[in-house]
């Protein structure tokens, strides 16, 4: 398994937290009313939590990742915790904040919350329905696969999203995203190529009763104390440098 470049790394943590010809009007509201139904689904818990596998793969055509990550993600009330690798996110609507936390570099950097933050997968879903024009949907048995694409550019970094809907929860149980621009990489000779890659995001054992364990990691008083510019972090945390912005 080759070391994730720096370039690689910010595409998959910008995604921490993931899509032919024109259908008749019919079809595309079939596809919009699925999201929408799995959007729905994601919302309404007020406790949430998932595991979630990051697998990154050079090219399109490749069956074998290059890059894997192992996240979660955990929803309480107002909110969200989100973690790939040794970053993790957290989200306090209620009280406005935001922080991203670095332990590989001891590094905790605190915000208010905005519209650029790392959005979530309902979130998301939202804006793949605005910004993709060409929709399809797949009937496979025991879950939808909806497919998005455009045919002109848009705000998004990928040009393709597959989206993969398990029909008796209705909740995201995959998603594919296909990326516009060429990405250097190495191929198994060692050989230097260009290629576009995807990101392969898999959620799986999703939970709607948080155990003290899930509770405490989605909470910001575990990691900091204080407000304003009195923020500093908690004794477990005392060695992380703090930034706000």
């Amino acid at each position: 398994m080759r070391k994730v470049t720096y370039s690689n790394l910010k595409m998959l943590i910008a995604c921490c937290f993931i899509c032919f010809s024109v259908l008749t009007n019919a079809q595309e509201k079939t596809v919009n009313e699925i999201l929408k139904g799995t959007q729905e689904a994601m919302k309404k818990h007020t406790d949430l939590s998932c595991n979630m596998n990051y697998n990154w793969y050079d090219t399109y055509t490749a069956t074998r990742p290059s890059v894997e990550y192992k996240g979660v993600m955990i929803k309480q009330e107002s909110v969200v915790y989100s973690k790939i690798n040794q970053t993790f996110f957290i989200s306090d609507e209620k009280e406005q904040l935001a922080l991203k936390c670095n332990e590989a570099q001891q590094a905790l950097v605190v915000s208010k919350v905005n519209a650029n933050q790392e959005q979530l997968p309902w979130e998301l879903i939202e804006i793949y329905i605005k910004q993709f024009k060409i929709k399809k949907v797949i009937d496979k048995g025991d879950h939808w696969v909806c497919t998005l694409t455009t045919d002109v550019i848009t705000q998004l970094p990928y040009g393709k999203v597959e989206i993969y809907i398990d029909k008796k929860s209705a909740l995201m149980t995959k998603q594919v995203l296909y990326f516009l621009s060429q990405v250097p990489y190495k191929n198994t000779k060692g050989e230097k190529k260009m290629g576009n890659p995807k990101l392969e995001i898999s959620l799986s054992n999703y939970k709607t009763v948080l155990n003290n364990e899930e509770k405490t990691t989605a909470r910001l008083a575990t990691y900091i104390k204080g407000s304003g510019e009195n923020i500093a972090p908690v004794a477990a945390y005392k060695t992380f440098e703090i930034k706000r912005y």
